[in-house]
């Protein structure tokens, strides 16, 4: 039989229960379905050699999750794990030096829950930023 305790969290994690003790199986997280993981992006659209800075909240607090990065060719980019803070954000650059001209796709899947963000696009283009 398993039995949890669960405490219910006021702001700022809005949404998320935590289980403050477990007998008889594993732990468990919940995360409120009202409450949608969501990266988002710098720029749509970058220069190669630049950085693209990646946003991501309404993951599980203080949990692994994994940012997938398609090219435009159809392969995926070697997976990047990364933890959340305890407000369930994270923030990465991209270094656009490696990328392929073109549409990219990333998003990042919360290892705890097994949802995925949205489908956030940039493009890599041959243009070179002109300085000021």
């Amino acid at each position: 039989m398993l039995r949890l305790s669960i405490k219910m969290t006021a702001a700022p994690l809005i949404g998320v229960f935590a289980v403050t003790s477990v007998s008889g199986g594993e732990a468990l997280a919940f995360q409120d379905p009202e409450v949608a993981p969501t990266v988002e992006l710098s720029m749509d659209r970058v220069p190669a050699k630049r950085f693209v800075d990646v946003t991501g909240s309404g993951f599980t607090p203080s949990a692994n999750v994994t940012s997938h990065l398609l090219q435009p060719d159809g392969r995926e980019f070697p997976f990047l794990p990364m933890l959340t803070d305890s407000d369930g954000g994270f923030t990465h650059e991209v270094d656009t030096l490696l990328l392929l001209v073109g549409v990219h796709e990333l998003w990042v899947v919360d290892d705890t829950t097994g949802v995925s963000s949205n489908v956030a696009r940039f493009e890599v283009t041959r243009e070179q930023e002109t300085e000021p």
